[in-house]
């Protein structure tokens, strides 16, 4: 039967209606597939009496579930009471540690209340009480003041509650620091999220990659979030073009034969071979136009934790390898990045390891394996907080008998620089080989006796006994190359790696202050990637991107996000407005060569190096800055807060000027004297589209709305509109119109912090 014959529209107009209804579908799903993806948490409402902005209290005991009418709680220096929160919806388990109360005394000092339980209220939808105790949960010495009430908020997954006054007496009205009323009767009792948004896209493309582009936001709009992790995933491991590089310095048959300064010639090989110039080009290229932005930018994370630097590693090729190790490992198991970071001829350099023997014990490596890279100085519960003995002291991880103990383990491994051995085969003569592993190249080196490692519920290989037969060569090998993995396993099933790890990559990726619940739902990904697998980063890093508190619309807890560190504040810039070829040479305009392909050379580490931050030269074990530091002042974690200074401020405003106001970076012409130029192409910005909407409104309005959706997720405030209103009144024409506004956004405080 042929149905056409019942369709008004015939055959032909069947096919049509069929073929605008599966682009609809796929239209929809491509939607969907984003919104799925969202977890948009609403602001909590911290509920107040009905006609006062007096928090709701009520004292813990003899509390029957219900919300109180008015407020009972006497507010005293350790009191420990109620609050109600409204507008909540949790997820299955979140409890207190997913929640912070910032409070306000009255001589202006903020610290936080300790949060200790939380219960829902009777009759009441996404309604909750939190127990909290008025304590300084910061660490201050001393109580804090109360004198005249304190001035609380809550906050929940980056976003803050209404202010609302703790006092044991009723609150004037109306409050004199224009605070607001927010009973029961206004709270919530349904939840609704608001799907799929594009500031939710702008901050997760500025956590997961290097910066937005146009057509990464298109990407995730077309198949969202999970499966574009998945895509990255699956993208092959992007290995580094190798130069034909010698692996010993002054090689006269690469033209490296003489003294830098002598000749051009000799400066570029140089600067070819032995300096950061071809790995630091690459990276940033990577960075600015490379595809696989996710792992790109979860090897840059690592990099920070396990640390080398270029001042030691000073060749490209011996480099290039730590690089390969961190990129081949970014979507791997950690327990596999231990083992051969702890083989690593760059590592055993960096940290004295391949100077480490039985007769000359060194402690560096062990110390800085268990301090920085794995479980840190303190025991850890596992949402990363500190473990306190009943003295409310903290617990130390280990001491420096343990050390000492792990210091044997790891002797006796040097370079693998005999070409003779099998194992060794980038080794060339006369030359340290910085490629292959680490292996045992003087047996007699290694520390045979036995060594107590770390003991904890259910530790594995907690004790390594004196090796009992060890009169050969191989048996020695053997033992050695056991006690090594003995050693990583040991540490590796630590309770601490998890949430170590877990809150060091949520620094790095999304917020430097992150609640214990999110450390502890990431933590528990790398202690379990759903198949019983402990240390798959590629759990860890869906649980990072994926948690409610790294997505949603909008952040609006003022201590949520992070200080932008330098390279990625630059990459974000250059990847947002359209990067491109320098187009000056000399300080004159020039069309860059054609070879170039309007693409930035990426030569412009050094713009970054002025900051703080030059790629591949952190200045000590510690990386660029401490991942401990807080920002001044406070107890918010802010590990980027340690490169703020005056002179970076000043910096970091030259940067944005230089590649949004100015004329970026321009290109070197090849000449007799220089035939090859260091920045061949330079590197600028190219604004088409900020430029179109600042000619279609002389107001500016148009291009300040845009770019405050493009640049700030649509949080930018009015006064802030209007300064930048009233600086571009007198704009010459809308490039320079278009620019000035794209600085002074960039050149913010709102925009440098990633929110």
């Amino acid at each position: 039967m042929n149905h056409s014959e019942f369709s008004p529209l015939g055959s032909i107009g069947q096919k049509w209606a069929f073929y605008l209804c599966l682009h609809l579908f796929v239209a929809l799903a491509a939607v969907t597939a984003f919104s799925q993806d969202i977890v948009d948490s609403p602001d909590p409402v911290l509920i107040t009496e009905a006609n006062s902005t007096r928090a709701l209290t009520a004292n813990v005991a003899g509390w029957r579930g219900n919300l109180p009418v008015s407020s009972s709680a006497q507010i005293y220096p350790g009191a420990t009471l109620l609050i109600f929160v409204g507008n909540l919806d949790l997820m299955s388990g979140e409890g207190p540690n997913a929640f912070r109360v910032a409070a306000q005394d009255g001589r202006g000092r903020k610290f936080h209340l300790a949060v200790e339980d939380i219960r829902p209220v009777a009759k009441r939808q996404l309604t909750y009480a939190l127990k909290v105790r008025v304590f300084d949960a910061g660490g201050y010495n001393g109580q804090p003041g109360i004198k005249g009430g304190l001035s609380i908020s809550v906050k929940w997954r980056g976003n803050a509650s209404n202010q609302a006054r703790l006092s044991s007496r009723p609150v004037i009205s109306p409050d004199p620091d224009g605070l607001l009323p927010a009973p029961a009767s206004s709270v919530p009792t349904g939840f609704a999220s608001r799907g799929s948004t594009a500031g939710d896209r702008k901050r997760f493309m500025e956590q997961a990659s290097f910066g937005p582009t146009n057509a990464l936001d298109f990407r995730l709009r077309q198949i969202g979030i999970r499966r574009w992790i998945d895509e990255q995933i699956a993208m092959p491991y992007p290995t580094i073009p190798h130069l034909n590089a010698p692996l010993k310095p002054n090689d006269g048959a690469i033209g490296c034969g003489g003294v830098y300064g002598d000749s051009p010639e000799i400066d570029l090989c140089y600067r070819t071979y032995y300096w950061a110039y071809t790995n630091q080009k690459w990276f940033l290229q990577e960075a600015l136009y490379g595809d696989d932005q996710l792992r790109r930018r979860v090897s840059w994370a690592l990099h920070q934790i396990w640390v080398i630097s270029e001042n030691t590693l000073y060749m490209q090729r011996w480099m290039q390898e730590y690089i390969e190790i961190l990129d081949r490992h970014a979507f791997g198991n950690y327990r596999d990045l231990m083992f051969e970071m702890s083989l690593s001829p760059g590592m055993g350099e960096y940290l004295d390891m391949v100077r480490s023997t039985r007769m000359s014990p060194n402690e560096n490596y062990p110390r800085e394996l268990l301090q920085l890279f794995t479980v840190g100085l303190d025991r850890l519960n596992p949402d990363g907080t500190l473990m306190l003995d009943t003295e409310g002291n903290r617990i130390p991880t280990y001491d420096q008998a343990k050390i000492n103990e792990f210091t044997k383990v790891f002797t006796g491994f040097t370079r693998c620089d005999n070409g003779l051995n099998p194992a060794c085969p980038s080794a060339v003569p006369g030359s340290p080989n910085y490629i292959d592993p680490m292996y045992l190249s003087d047996t007699d080196k290694h520390d045979r006796t036995a060594k107590t490692l770390f003991e904890y519920p259910g530790a594995p290989g907690s004790f390594i006994p004196a090796c009992s037969s060890c009169s050969t060569d191989a048996e020695r090998i053997a033992y050695a190359n056991q006690s090594i993995n003995q050693a990583i396993d040991n540490i590796f099933h630590h309770p601490n790696v998890g949430p170590f790890v877990a809150k060091l990559m949520i620094q790095h990726l999304v917020t430097g202050n992150p609640t214990p619940a999110f450390v502890g739902r990431v933590a528990a990904a790398f202690n379990n990637n759903g198949a019983g697998v402990r240390g798959d980063m590629k759990a860890v890093v869906k649980a990072v991107l994926l948690d409610p508190e790294a997505r949603g619309s909008r952040k609006t807890d003022p201590t949520y996000g992070k200080l932008r560190e330098p390279i990625l504040y630059l990459t974000n810039i250059l990847r947002m407005f359209n990067v491109g070829a320098g187009a000056y040479s000399n300080d004159v305009p020039a069309t860059p060569p054609a070879s170039c392909q309007n693409r930035s050379d990426g030569v412009f580490a050094w713009v970054t190096g002025d900051a703080g931050q030059e790629v591949w030269y952190p200045p000590n074990v510690f990386s660029y800055y401490s991942p401990f530091a807080v920002v001044p002042g406070t107890d918010i974690g802010g590990p980027e807060f340690a490169l703020a200074h005056t002179g970076s401020s000043v910096r970091r405003n030259n940067i944005a000027y230089a590649f949004t106001a100015s004329g970026g970076i321009g290109f070197d012409q090849p000449t007799a004297a220089v035939p090859s130029p260091w920045a061949p192409c330079g590197t600028n910005t190219y604004p088409t589209e900020e430029i179109a909407w600042a000619a279609s409104d002389p107001t500016g309005n148009t291009v300040i709305e845009r770019l405050n959706a493009k640049m700030m997720h649509g949080t930018m405030s009015e006064a802030m509109k209007a300064k930048i209103r009233s600086s571009i009144s007198t704009a010459p024409n809308a490039e320079y119109m278009a620019r000035q506004v794209m600085y002074l956004i960039a050149s913010s405080s709102q925009y440098q912090i990633q929110r």
